[in-house]
């Protein structure tokens, strides 16, 4: 026998309990983890996190200090403060850049990355455990919703990073094109009663 079909109540009370508590929860929990593990390297919030930005980067090519900002929505000012945190903690240098000797390149320091994974062994650990409780099938729709929703931050920061619109003055402000032609009656009728002056 099927199972008994949700209600549009209850799927809606999964939904808005899957966004607001349990999304807003993990995403807490997520930044928290994160600036505990920098805190461990010695780095910012989210530096180590913007040194992951760089790998990914960095494994199709040389990236610029110009690249990181596109890549990371920050303001130039922004990424040189990351970088000169990362590079004076020893998690990147900057270099000459192979083709063009004009730019500066920057590079993840690989050595590091090993210390990094340490830091993160135990929790990988434990990712396992917990993911061995689903079946294939339910891990496969897990990876689909965690696909789908990073698309959809993708997709926010964008929206968020793009510069504001300005806002079009309310209608009310606009004057009405009969009130413009009374105004300029009124106007008009005030010169014709007014009397000349005469030197």
């Amino acid at each position: 026998m099927a199972g008994k079909r949700a209600s549009a109540k209850e799927v809606s009370e999964l939904i808005d309990s899957l966004g607001d508590r349990l999304g807003r929860e993990l995403s807490t929990q997520s930044v928290l983890l994160h600036q505990a593990i920098a805190e461990r390297l010695g780095l910012k919030g989210t530096d180590h996190k913007y040194l992951d930005v760089l790998r990914r980067a960095a494994e199709a090519g040389p990236v610029t200090p110009g690249d990181l900002v596109q890549l990371t929505g920050l303001t130039s000012g922004g990424v040189t403060g990351v970088l000169d945190r990362l590079e004076a903690a020893g998690f990147v240098r900057r270099v000459k850049h192979p083709s063009d000797r004009r730019q500066l390149v920057v590079e993840p320091v690989v050595e590091r990355y090993a210390e990094i994974g340490a830091l993160f062994a135990p929790f990988r650990e434990r990712w396992a455990v917990l993911c061995s409780r689903y079946s294939l099938a339910e891990l496969r729709l897990i990876c689909d919703f965690f696909e789908q929703a990073t698309a959809l931050m993708a997709e926010e920061i964008a929206r968020m990073q793009r510069p504001a619109a300005p806002e079009a003055p309310p209608a009310s402000a606009a004057p009405r094109a009969g009130a413009r032609a009374e105004t300029g009656a009124r106007a008009e009728r005030g010169a014709k009663a007014r009397p000349r002056r005469t030197s």
